[in-house]
């Protein structure tokens, strides 16, 4: 993409403080920055300016423009680790359980950090995930977009912008196998309440600040869907 210069100090300015928040962790990978008329107001310049400063984040790969949704930030390796990490997964029953060891690993520590750090902004972020979550499951989806985002918002919390975006990329390179299970296992009540409730713990541990209970619910949740994920394997006849 060809990425022109921005115009005038102003411009340039309102690119530095984006690009400050993104990789700063103000906004998470999967969050959506605020409308184009909000930010620049916040920002105080004109909206034609601000859009330069958008167009250099997007050929920058710090932003994804997502048509009538708005503004998207992209984890900072997905162009790189992440493709590497798709095609090494794809959708290999395998690689698939040894991705979600590594994560099991991370998502404890995060879970037990959040729970010890978490302010009222985030803790107002994975309510408002979590209750995403709650209206995509009962109206029959999978809810596996707000999953991605409430786990990346739980290491947000951690208070780590490198586990942040890390963890944005092991969801990414996971996504073939995610909706391949989630289009098959979502059709059980019994997974779709088990991980509704397992999401649930891990959120109330959080806001209760109880890094211990935080980190053992997160253990729990892939508990769970390690479980459930070898039975579905069984039943496909994979050894």
């Amino acid at each position: 993409m060809d990425v022109r210069p921005l115009r005038g100090s102003l411009g340039e300015a309102a690119f530095e403080r984006l690009r400050e928040g993104i990789t700063g962790g103000k906004w998470a990978p999967g969050e959506r920055l605020p409308s184009e008329r909000a930010l620049a107001r916040r920002l105080a310049i004109s909206r034609p300016a601000l859009r330069e400063a958008v167009r250099r984040l997007e050929g920058e790969g710090l932003i994804e423009i997502r048509a009538r949704r708005g503004l998207f930030v992209r984890a900072a390796s997905t162009d790189g680790l992440g493709d590497s990490f798709e095609r090494l997964i794809g959708t290999d029953f395998d690689r698939v359980n040894e991705l979600l060891d590594l994560r099991r690993v991370l998502e404890h520590r995060s879970a037990y950090l959040a729970a010890e750090y978490a302010g009222p902004p985030d803790i107002a972020d994975l309510e408002a995930i979590f209750a995403n979550i709650e209206r995509d499951v009962a109206a029959g989806g999978t809810g596996e977009e707000p999953d991605v985002r409430f786990h990346c918002a739980i290491a947000k919390a951690a208070g780590n912008t490198v586990l942040t975006h890390l963890m944005a990329t092991l969801h990414g390179a996971l996504a073939k196998a995610s909706r391949l299970l989630a289009s098959r296992l979502m059709d059980s009540g019994h997974y779709r309440d088990g991980m509704f409730e397992l999401h649930a713990r891990i959120f109330d541990a959080i806001r209760a600040h109880d890094p211990k209970a935080a980190a053992q619910a997160m253990d729990a949740h892939f508990d769970f869907v390690v479980r459930e994920f070898s039975q579905y394997r069984a039943r496909a006849g994979e050894s």
